[in-house]
């Protein structure tokens, strides 16, 4: 084994520096489309998931529906969804890309593999291959974390904070 290094920087404190960022530059490029970093991730999943409800993205989100329904609001007022009544169930409001919201994503897409790639540009392509492995690891032991958690209650934590997504507990 290695010895420890004391003086290193913490790797959580460098993923978030990078993650944050990234994530400011993101929402310059999708600042003239006027879509946010939420309603990109929103856009792209209704691309592959077409007529969900603002429930079952909630759910999948791990948000309020409230808090959904406001996007979902939001983008409708944009012209990039529209909500339709279900086939199978009257009292469904279904949502799904308009034709705009399409031709939107598909820029809003290229643009942010461009921003991507600059991102990456540090790094030569077996960098990147290796770093995408063990982010991937990362996210797969992280998965298995929180489901060995599942339904272990820590006493000292109020009931909002053990709700999923707001904060795992190990």
């Amino acid at each position: 084994m290695g010895t420890k290094r004391t003086n290193a920087q913490s790797i959580l404190h460098l993923v978030k520096q990078v993650q944050y960022k990234a994530y400011v530059r993101l929402e310059t490029v999708l600042s003239p489309f006027d879509v946010t970093a939420v309603q990109f991730r929103i856009l792209t999943t209704l691309s592959t998931r077409p007529d969900l409800s603002s429930a079952e993205l909630a759910r999948l989100y791990d948000v309020k529906p409230q808090t959904m329904i406001k996007q979902i609001a939001l983008l409708e007022a944009k012209g990039l969804i529209e909500r339709r009544v279900s086939d199978s169930n009257k009292r469904l409001l279904e949502v799904r890309l308009t034709e705009r919201g399409a031709t939107t994503l598909k820029q809003v897409q290229k643009d942010s593999r461009a921003l991507e790639r600059q991102l990456l540009s540090a790094l030569d392509e077996g960098e990147q291959d290796v770093l995408r492995d063990h982010l991937h690891r990362l996210l797969v032991s992280l998965d298995q974390t929180d489901e060995a958690s599942e339904g272990r209650e820590i006493e000292e934590l109020a009931p909002e904070y053990r709700r999923a997504g707001v904060q795992r507990l190990s």
